[in-house]
């Protein structure tokens, strides 16, 4: 008799983010009326698992569920309004749908040989009672109020998968989220765009790396599996953000990134010599990445092309506003040989053209090469 394994590889993919999760049981909700032994999984992703012997591989799709959700016993406000848990649910579900659906049938409504998928996402922070979003004028102003208002620093997924017919519990999974150093419930608000983001990382999972599950499985997978194009933009910004985190960048660093699938092509120029690395390496941390193409290059440190960055800082600086601003640096400059790369947000076409002009009387250089985008200015 075959054992199907897809069951696990579900509860995996919904249940592990790339990053930060606790090793030790968690505390539980009470989303299931009884919970089984759970063990630490074999694979070293951190998730705890459960799975019934002997399971027929006779399942061809999985119906998901609406999430429920559960708020953290230690939430300064513990109200939620039935629109804001309608479209918090909504969206958790649409995402684990179209992530599972990169890889096997997903259907709708309850058919026979299905798994059925329970979710649960609890220990969610209410972080203010102002700003209730009862009665809002339309989704954008609902989703806005919902990024500002709930956090989900500490969420745990827990997660059940049952034969539809039957009732019967194939499988258990439950994963809890740690903290990050410097992740506070009570920081300054967030978008709707962030709260979608943090979401989305609740699910993701390399499809490939739990390929084993799916050798003896009742369900077929799919040979080539595909990103629709807003799994695609969450996957860039998660990308961006592992770029953030690169230290050591300053004006003369440049790192970009497009997403394609799971292969993820970085470019850019730099001038620090463990840049090109860590950026890398940053990036291969994402679970769902299959390929880096890094195509980063790394400028040359020779004393004519140092004095060069040095004096078209110094004139971008004196003759360009808010160029560099703190830590930040909305012009980067790249100079390779005599030639000088310009990059960045300006104000203006007239600055624009200041910054071409005055990058072309420092001396020693050979050219410039003026990459720069006038900033949109906000209605």
């Amino acid at each position: 008799m075959k054992v199907t394994h897809l069951f696990v590889l579900t509860l995996l993919l919904i249940s592990t983010s790339v990053a930060g999760w606790a090793q030790q049981q968690p505390e539980l909700s009470g989303f299931l009326d009884d919970y089984p032994p759970l063990t630490l999984a074999e694979d070293g992703s951190g998730v705890l698992i459960w799975k019934a012997p002997n399971i027929e591989a006779k399942y061809v799709a999985v119906l998901v569920d609406q999430p429920e959700i559960f708020i953290h016993p230690d939430s300064p406000y513990k109200g939620i309004e039935p629109d804001e848990l309608k479209v918090l649910a909504d969206a958790y579900r649409e995402i684990v749908a179209t992530k599972l659906a990169t890889v096997h049938p997903v259907v709708e409504e309850p058919q026979p040989n299905i798994i059925r998928l329970r979710l649960a996402l609890t220990n969610v922070y209410v972080r203010r009672e102002g700003g209730s979003s009862s009665g809002a004028s339309n989704e954008h102003t609902l989703k806005r109020d919902l990024g500002r208002k709930y956090s989900l620093v500490e969420a745990t997924v827990e997660a059940e998968g049952i034969d539809n017919e039957t009732g019967q519990r194939l499988a258990v999974a439950v994963r809890k989220k740690v903290r990050r150093a410097g992740e506070d419930v009570n920081d300054a608000a967030t978008s709707w765009d962030d709260l979608r983001a943090a979401l989305d990382e609740l699910t993701i999972m390399g499809i490939d790396e739990f390929a084993s599950f799916w050798v003896d499985s009742g369900i077929t997978r799919r040979a080539n599996p595909t990103v629709s194009a807003e799994q695609s933009q969450l996957n860039l910004r998660a990308v961006i953000r592992q770029l953030n985190m690169v230290g050591y960048i300053t004006a003369f660093d440049y790192l970009t990134a497009s997403v394609q699938g799971n292969k993820v092509t970085l470019g850019g120029f730099t001038i620090g010599l463990g840049v090109i690395r860590e950026a890398e390496g940053r990036v291969r941390t994402l679970e769902w990445v299959e390929e880096v193409v890094n195509d980063i290059e790394q400028l040359p440190l020779s004393g004519g092309d140092r004095n060069i960055r040095a004096g078209v800082y110094s004139r971008l600086a004196q003759y360009v506003p808010r160029t560099f601003s703190g830590n930040r640096a909305l012009i980067r400059i790249g100079v390779k040989r005599g030639e000088v790369t310009l990059v960045g947000l300006v104000e203006s076409e007239l600055m624009k053209g200041v910054a071409e002009v005055q990058a072309q009387t420092v001396p020693l250089v050979r050219s410039v090469d003026n990459q720069l985008v006038v900033r949109e200015k906000s209605s």
